[in-house]
């Protein structure tokens, strides 16, 4: 399900719920929601709100989860996968869609290795670092792939060569679901 973890679910667990369920936290702090690459849609809202901010070491399978919490209840997770999962297997994980995100600075001093169709920017080779997107009914997540190849790999993209059609290279290395409430909204009327 793209809204939970662990059994803990956006916009109804509480902190209690997740000290139940992953032990004491490591750190237990508010935050005004800078350290997570949210992007955009999250930008005012990291301006103005204070979260509570709980840190988890090592849970099972994870090097660390960081826990958002807002008005008392679970607004966002953070969680830093080191063991990487394949880009392809997100989709199957949350059973939602993925496309993937390329960083600006990418696309500009990289243009050769893009291509625009119809609004969205495609790659014909990955940069070292990129990231997935899917939107469910509650939730935005976001995963951040590195695409740190093995040394012919390198050599390959350097040359050009560009990946297999339809392929997703890298390894996810961390995932951010994030509450939908969240979402900046600013100007929304005007657009009705």
């Amino acid at each position: 399900m793209p809204d939970r973890w662990r059994g803990l679910i956006i916009d109804e667990s509480t902190p209690e719920d997740a000290v139940k369920i992953l032990g004491q936290p490591k750190k237990d702090a508010l935050s005004k929601m800078d350290a997570p690459p949210v992007g955009h849609w999250l930008s005012k809202i990291r301006k103005e709100k204070v979260f509570r901010m709980l840190e988890f070491s090592k849970p099972e399978g994870i090097d660390k989860a960081s826990l958002f919490f807002y008005e008392g209840k679970l607004v966002s997770i953070l969680l830093d996968v080191k063991k990487g999962i394949e880009p392809v297997g997100m989709a199957n994980i949350y059973g939602i869609p993925f496309e993937p995100i390329f960083g600006q600075a990418d696309v500009a001093f990289s243009p050769r290795d893009f291509e625009r169709n119809q609004g969205k920017v495609y790659a014909k080779t990955f940069p070292t670092i990129y990231y997935l997107a899917g939107i469910s009914e509650k939730t935005f997540i976001l995963a951040g792939v590195s695409n740190v190849p093995s040394f012919g790999g390198a050599l390959a993209r350097s040359a050009g060569v560009p990946d297999k059609p339809g392929s997703l290279p890298g390894k996810v290395e961390g995932v951010q679901i994030v509450s939908r409430k969240l979402e900046n909204r600013d100007g929304a009327d005007a657009l009705k």
